[in-house]
């Protein structure tokens, strides 16, 4: 079993820089990157983090007053911690969730260690591309800037196969509502350059069983398929510039849809994993550090653009990331054009009976 990735993409002339994460979770990395320093294979640039650093600790140096964040999938796993780290460190944090008590009981506590934090919350139900689009419309209206949008909320191996949309729902969720939203919150991004985009995926996206040798049409089909591990190919895909993997088997709430075997792996695994705060590093670390600022087409894990685990050859497939690109966008504005615009109905006066006497 395997917790989510995240991606950071970086559009030079748009001040957008998009980051994805890997395998945030491995505790031992630290020993292979000394070995490769050791063998001179490191990149020549230091490295200050490693898999045993928390969120907290990639924002030592750095506040970020000023600056902010939205972020999907705050109510459990490595988001909660994601959305404590910008807090605490002086961000206004946006929560994008469907779930609006266990929202409330975050901000309630991230209050009481910083009771001047700025956390606000709407409404987003990623099973529905409807939700997704209010909840954008509605970020839009309140003209708040956006300096980081982190997409962290996902499924693995849901109860509900499809979404309200009828889309198989790994792919509805975790791709097509993500893509919609991103798109949607692009003006306020390039309003706010510079500004990141942070995805997560999964080093799943490595065990797709897509040949390099398919045809693109037949790479796309397969992608859209049902599958974790293909949807976290798609992510890789779409934002293509930089990505990053959290970490394996971290004890998130990603794997609900399994139920007791779901939890009894997080039982089991939790001594050989990282904890929530070491498993969003990565995704703080590529939404705010000064080192990813000129980085991009890259995959991380662990805050380091490693890519020993990425297979290259599909997820650098250009002619994919341009069909699936596309193909998206005419997934999402056929279903635009379903939508209708809502209608206020006005009632009639009810006129009072005259009692005849």
């Amino acid at each position: 079993m395997t917790s989510p990735e995240i991606i950071v993409t970086n559009i030079a002339s748009d001040g957008l820089t998009a980051v994805s994460v890997t395998n945030p979770h491995r505790r031992f990395q630290i020993m292979d990157d000394e070995l490769a320093a050791a063998r001179g294979d490191s990149s020549g640039r230091p490295r200050e983090f490693h898999s045993r650093s928390s969120a907290l600790d990639t924002l030592r140096d750095i506040e970020l007053d000023g600056k902010t964040f939205a972020i999907t999938g705050t109510t459990s796993g490595i988001g909660i911690e994601t959305a404590r780290a910008l807090a605490l460190k002086g961000a206004h944090v946006i929560m994008f969730n469907r779930n609006i008590v266990m929202s409330e009981n975050l901000k309630k506590k991230i209050l009481e260690e910083k009771p001047d934090a700025k956390i606000d919350f709407i409404s987003c139900d990623l099973n529905s591309l409807q939700s997704v689009k209010a909840a954008a419309d509605e970020y839009l209206n309140k003209h708040w800037p956006l300096h980081g949008l982190i997409l962290n909320a996902g499924v693995f191996g849901p109860t509900t196969k499809m979404t309200f949309d009828n889309f198989e729902a790994h792919f509805g969720i975790n791709h097509v509502a993500h893509f919609l939203l991103c798109r949607e919150l692009l003006p306020a991004l390039r309003q706010s350059s510079p500004s990141r985009i942070v995805f997560v995926s999964s080093l799943s996206s490595s065990h797709t069983g897509i040949k390099s040798n398919l045809s693109t049409s037949e790479k796309v089909k397969k992608v859209m398929s049902s599958g974790f591990f293909r949807i976290s190919l798609s992510t890789l895909c779409i934002f293509k510039n930089v990505q990053f993997h959290p970490g394996t088997m971290i004890g998130t709430d990603i794997a609900r849809g399994y139920g007791v075997l779901g939890k009894f792996f997080n039982i089991i695994s939790k001594p050989f994993t990282k904890s929530l705060a070491q498993g969003a590093a990565t995704s703080v670390y590529c939404a705010t550090h000064p080192d990813v600022a000129e980085l991009s087409g890259k995959f991380w894990e662990s805050c380091w653009d490693d890519e020993k685990s990425l297979d290259a050859d599909v997820a650098r497939d250009i002619a994919l990331q341009d069909a699936l690109w596309e193909h998206t966008e005419v997934l999402i504005d056929d279903w635009l054009k379903t939508q209708k615009p809502i209608s206020t109905i006005v009632s009639e006066p009810i006129e009072e009976e005259q009692n005849s006497e």
